[in-house]
């Protein structure tokens, strides 16, 4: 499976931190005041300021710099590592502020707890908020066979963009191939989203375009860069590498193959804080799948051990195995109920192995279980031991493999009855295992309704209609239906409290009136009609008994 990144780029991290920061305090002063009964004088113009230009200071031996800087300041001209003296003599109402690694270091902290819905594999850009002069931050996501879960990858994209703005950050996100080409793309992207997917080789020539500050150079390379007339991607790619390497040093060559993917690139994952994660190195790597096998075996019977003494099964195991050359293969399997059973686990894990490349060797395994949940026995036996074989166990777990060989578009799942007029509402899907609501409600006279819905409903077009307006011939497949008997109409009203906040809305154009009719050949169909004002729109919405 090829591997995709996620990159997150936080564009004015530092100067955000500090405004949720203030505007939490400011929140919790005016709180205070409403409380108290003693008048206190407001507060001075902090949240003024902070709306207007605002960096973020930084003193060392060549004075106090500037380290972060809000959009306001950026757009006025100013840019980090300039100092401070010649920031305000550009803008001489400047507000600053001392930088305050602890507050960066808890927000940072909270993010990735934020991130770890999507993914378990996140890495913040270690060198971006260490020597970053600009004021902004980064994390990649690992997302190799997770975007699926959260509707792809453009609707993984808007769900991360949505978590983070909420927060008060503001962000830019890219997917690509590498982790290399993710930071580009969040960067240097054409496009004026702020969203980007970023495919090699078949996005080659919007990545040739990138400039070369996309290959995270030093300064002093980039300006030797710029001398030469090389000034994008495009431009480097058909240089010789040895000429490369000789005239421009060995960095230059190594990032562009970690952008294209010819290179590995190893990034210092932060791995969630909690028990239920076994990581192993080896001194000799595993060079064949067999020992990788009884490795994994190994490390899921201990984490089974782990969970069951705190009374807990996993939902969702993560296995990541990761080469000598870096290159990282990761499996992820998802059960219906809480499990403990090491080989049932095995028995899932075990189908996915084949996909897994040893290479040169594995030298290290991860075995993460980010889902838990609390197991609910029921005593069935008088000694201490649990008996995996009851049927709802067992049930369980061949629901598992079933679910297990359908992929992640075929689900199973058991109809319960929802309280809802509405015909396409008045059935909801349930897990197939756990407890169950009722298919109907036992004491609630429902009307009669079709076994099969037709979604969306199927028009037909009316021909003859009776001296009252009831239709007696239709037109329904290309095929004439003579309409025998016909009962009704059953009129259902919307759901107005679901149209509220809706402009225009009338109860009449929304209402249905539906008809269980018989045909020539005997057959029950279950007959719509909309509109209103003298504009009706018939179609077939059921089907009884077939």
């Amino acid at each position: 499976m090829r591997q995709r990144f996620l990159y997150l780029w936080l564009t004015h991290w530092k100067t955000d931190c500090q405004k949720i920061s203030r505007t939490t305090a400011d929140t919790r002063h005016k709180a205070d005041q409403d409380v108290s009964s003693e008048n206190s004088n407001p507060t001075t113009g902090q949240a003024d300021d902070a709306d207007g230009p605002h960096v973020i200071t930084r003193a060392d031996h060549k004075g106090v710099l500037v380290c972060g800087l809000n959009a306001r300041a950026r757009d006025a001209g100013l840019y980090g590592g300039m100092r401070l003296s010649d920031a305000r003599s550009i803008l001489p109402g400047l507000h600053d502020s001392p930088e305050d690694d602890a507050l960066y270091d808890m927000h940072l902290a909270g993010l990735i707890r934020l991130m770890d819905r999507y993914s378990p594999w996140v890495a913040p850009d270690r060198e971006l908020h260490a020597h970053g002069l600009q004021g902004d931050g980064g994390l990649w996501l690992e997302i190799t066979g997770g975007s699926h879960l959260f509707g792809g990858e453009t609707a993984m994209i808007g769900h991360i963009l949505r978590d983070v703005k909420s927060r008060g950050y503001g962000a830019r996100i890219a997917i690509a191939d590498t982790a290399g080409a993710a930071w580009a793309a969040a960067r240097h992207h054409p496009g004026a989203s702020t969203e980007h997917i970023l495919s090699l080789p078949a996005d080659h020539e919007i990545a040739a375009g990138f400039p070369v500050s996309a290959l995270r150079l030093s300064d002093d390379i980039i300006a030797l860069l710029s001398r030469l007339g090389l000034k994008q991607l495009g431009d480097i790619t058909p240089l010789p590498r040895a000429n490369i390497t000789t005239r421009l040093g060995p960095d230059v060559l190594r990032r562009l193959d970690q952008f294209y993917g010819r290179l590995p690139e190893h990034l210092n994952f932060k791995l969630p804080d909690t028990p239920w994660l076994i990581k192993q190195s080896f001194g000799e790597p595993l060079g064949d799948a067999a020992n990788l096998a009884l490795a994994i075996e190994d490390m899921t019977g201990k984490l089974c051990e782990m969970l069951a003494a705190e009374n807990l099964g996993l939902r969702r195991i993560c296995v990541r195995s990761i080469r000598v050359d870096g290159h990282a293969h990761t499996i992820t399997t998802t059960t219906g109920t809480p499990c403990q059973s090491a080989p049932h686990i095995l028995r899932l894990l075990g189908e996915k192995m084949p996909g897994v490349d040893t290479g040169f060797g594995i030298e290290k395994i991860i075995v993460h279980a980010p889902w838990v949940e609390h197991v609910a026995f029921r005593q069935a036996r008088l000694d201490h031991q649990q008996d995996d074989s009851s049927d709802g166990l067992a049930l369980g777990q061949l629901i598992d493999r079933i679910c297990h060989h359908l992929g992640p578009n075929d689900i199973l799942y058991r109809p319960a009855h929802h309280a809802s007029h509405m015909p396409e509402r008045a059935a909801i899907r349930q897990s197939p295992v756990g407890g169950a609501r009722p298919v109907r409600l036992p004491d609630a006279p429902l009307p009669k309704r079709p076994v099969r819905l037709l979604e969306p409903p199927e028009p037909v077009e009316v021909i003859a209609r009776s001296t009252n307006g009831a239709p007696t011939r239709l037109r329904w497949r290309k095929m004439i239906v003579d309409i025998a008997c016909a009962e009704g109409p059953e009129r259902i009203c919307p759901e107005w409290w679901g149209h509220l906040d809706d402009d225009h809305y009338a109860l009449s154009r929304m209402t249905r009136d539906y008809f269980r009719i018989r045909d020539q050949k005997g057959r029950m169909l279950w007959l719509l009609r909309t509109g209103h004002a003298g504009q009706d729109i018939w179609s077939i919405h059921g089907i009884f008994g077939g």
